[in-house]
């Protein structure tokens, strides 16, 4: 059975990546993203496979989220820090989420990252 994900876990993988998301913000993104642990049971994941859909599928809801990544830092004290909030550096992840969930788990968790495929039509007479 996959153990619920906590704040602690998806934090020191999200600063991996640069990164930083309020707990206000985390704390109901989990809350969402621990309910599909019983459509990964059922699926029947290993607990591994679980434990990193669980992962992705939180980082890109942190990420997609308004998370900001720290682009560069200064210091010694001409303080400095700048942010991207730019989604490059999570299309991989959501690649490699979709690879992992051929069940589709995670299909109702508020994701978005990278390009989707839209069909914009316009019909009238002429």
């Amino acid at each position: 059975m996959a153990d619920p994900i906590t704040a602690d876990d998806v934090k020191g993988f999200l600063a991996e990546l640069g990164y930083a998301i309020p707990d206000a913000l985390l704390t109901p993104i989990l809350c969402l993203v621990n309910k599909i642990i019983p459509c990964l049971e059922g699926a029947g994941y290993d607990d591994c496979t679980s434990k990193l859909i669980l992962m992705y599928a939180a980082a890109l809801m942190a990420t997609s989220s308004g998370a900001r990544r720290i682009k560069s830092q200064g210091a010694p004290s001409g303080a400095s820090r700048s942010f991207d909030y730019g989604e490059d550096g999570t299309v991989w992840l959501r690649d490699s989420l979709a690879q992992l969930d051929t069940s589709g788990c995670t299909g109702e968790l508020p994701i978005s990252v990278g390009n989707s495929v839209g069909l914009f039509m316009v019909v009238g007479d002429c």
